[in-house]
């Protein structure tokens, strides 16, 4: 155990400490895109590494702790997601009631999973070495960020590891342990810190170094010798076109947006490109059922090139299908489209590939119709809910390879990536990620969303072919790099190869699994050791 006189100020009580949470939680904001200052955010979880040690001496160290880890969770959710205000923005002045509830509530859910976990590590530091504290920190966060990223279909959003920018060499740990165990990672190093401040001993903080200087080291070398290869034929074009989504939902500047589109998709060389990649939101609605936008679309590629390109885009797609009573119902669908072009320009739907992983208020509302009824609204959509598909299925589009399309918000969870093997399904060899940020506007959101996007490719030794609506559009490698990016400023596009996949590789949901029985088993450990003193 510490001395007294050493963790005095960290057991000091009154708003003053309670703020400071706050304030060490909101800082950590600046560990993740785009500023990625890492040491921020290591700092900020040794501040409530120490914090808990001290709460825990207190009579009630259960709800002290408790109230640590909410009070620093509201801090580092608050500052990190309050972009998504935006969207309610956006949408228009009826909607802006909705922001304290639906954001301000985000945020605390997602602070209630620190909340447990530092209530379960303040009760269990209680009586613990300052050693065995540090193992209980971990394991006891880390079970609330695996919990946070699955339980009521999860919002695994800025994780730890997402401070370390994707594509350098800190990053690409991530291709053996995941993000899960990135973070894990982190909050190791935080303890470690934590613990030398405590005990005034600089040896703990070597630790850290040694931790540091081997990511450093392997993803150092993992980068200098990778060799990429690419698909033969097949060249992608990604449209960017930057608007504001308000534009987007007004009938009259829609259709200016879309000729904007079609202008970019046109540019010179677009003859030697096999697939035009527009994002989610370029089109509104009900896209492949609007025919006159199609035939357009057709008869313009054909004027430049005898071999129209592939065009993958967005659309909302319309099944009928029984209802609970049998009655036939009209249900929508999220989904990625591959649209073909004969020589004459004649447009066909050739493939669909539908979204599984929905946003709450976004393209659903939790609770069903019930709570429709009611007056609860969609932010994305004047339809009702969207329909998740039943499962999420690879695709084969036409003059690919198979690939894993993922809209949007799907893109953040890790392991969501099919394997192959199923019915017969060839494994896929890149992600295909279309997504709308322009909800989001001019803040750090989009940028948050592409590098958590491109750690997917880092894990999953794929290609990441991102296509974002007023974000980062670009073709990554696997190794989460890209030669050029658009970033959503100027109507523009780029031309790219896509690269060849790393290989087979171990499951992410394997690797997910692995670390959680590892924590539980940690956290067991920590138990025991309290029973026996």
């Amino acid at each position: 155990m510490m001395s007294s006189d050493r963790s005095r100020g960290w057991t000091a009580q009154g708003w003053g400490p309670r703020l400071a949470m706050i304030a060490a939680g909101a800082i950590a904001v600046l560990g993740f895109a785009p500023f990625h200052f890492w040491g921020v955010t290591l700092l900020s979880l040794t501040i409530l590494f120490v914090r808990l040690i001290g709460v825990s001496r207190w009579a009630r160290p259960g709800r002290a702790g408790f109230w640590t880890g909410l009070l620093f969770g509201l801090g580092w959710f608050s500052a990190s997601c309050f972009w998504i205000a935006s969207a309610f923005i956006e949408r228009g002045p009826e909607f802006l009631p909705m922001i304290p509830p639906l954001v301000g509530g985000l945020a605390v859910v997602l602070a209630l999973f620190w909340a447990v976990a530092g209530s379960v590590a303040a009760r269990m530091m209680g009586g613990a070495s300052i050693w065995r504290a540090g193992l209980i920190f971990v394991a006891a966060f880390m079970i609330a960020e695996l919990a946070r990223g699955h339980i009521l279909s999860g919002f695994p959003w800025n994780m730890a590891a997402y401070a370390f920018e994707p594509g350098g060499a800190t990053s690409q740990v991530a291709s053996l342990i995941g993000v899960y165990g990135l973070t894990m990672i982190i909050y190791i190093a935080a303890a470690l810190i934590g613990i030398a401040v405590l005990l005034r001993d600089w040896r703990p903080a070597l630790g850290v170094v040694l931790i540091l200087a081997g990511m450093i080291g392997f993803g150092s070398w993992r980068l200098s010798t990778a060799t990429i290869e690419t698909q033969p034929g097949v060249t992608l074009r990604l449209v960017d076109v930057p608007f504001r989504q308000s534009e987007k939902m007004n009938p009259d500047t829609s259709v200016q947006i879309v000729n904007r589109y079609i202008a970019a998709s046109l540019e010179p060389g677009i003859e030697t490109v096999t697939h035009l990649v527009w994002p989610e939101g370029a089109v509104n609605g009900l896209a492949i059922e609007n025919e006159p936008l199609l035939s357009a679309m057709g008869a313009l590629l054909t004027q430049r090139t005898a071999t129209p390109p592939v065009w993958l885009m967005n659309s909302l797609r319309i099944e009928v299908s029984p209802d609970g009573e049998g009655r036939p119902k009209r249900r929508y669908y999220n989904s990625s489209v591959a649209i073909t072009f004969d020589e004459f320009g004649n447009p066909a739907v050739a493939a669909t590939n539908d979204k599984a992983k929905l946003v709450p208020f976004g393209e659903f509302i939790p609770g069903g119709e019930w709570v429709e009824r009611i007056g609860a609204r969609l932010v994305s959509t004047a339809l009702g809910s969207i329909s998740p598909a039943s499962d999420k299925r690879i695709a084969n589009f036409p003059g690919l390879p198979p690939i894993s399309p993922q809209i949007c918000y799907e893109v953040i969870f890790p392991g969501l990536t099919p394997r192959g093997g199923q019915n017969g399904q060839a494994a896929p060899q890149a992600i295909l990620n279309q997504s709308n940020d322009a909800w989001f506007g001019g803040t750090i959101g989009p940028a948050q969303h592409a590098a958590i996007a491109r750690y997917r490719a880092i894990e999953e030794g794929l290609p990441l072919i991102r296509s974002a609506s007023n974000g980062i559009s670009g073709v990554f490698d696997p190794f989460g790099r890209a030669d050029r990016v658009l970033d959503g400023s100027l109507d523009g596009h780029i031309d790219a190869v896509l690269p060849l996949p790393l290989g087979p590789k171990l499951p992410m949901t394997w690797v997910n699994a692995a670390l959680s029985l590892l924590n539980l088993c940690l956290l067991l450990l920590g138990m025991i050791g309290l029973r026996r003193r």
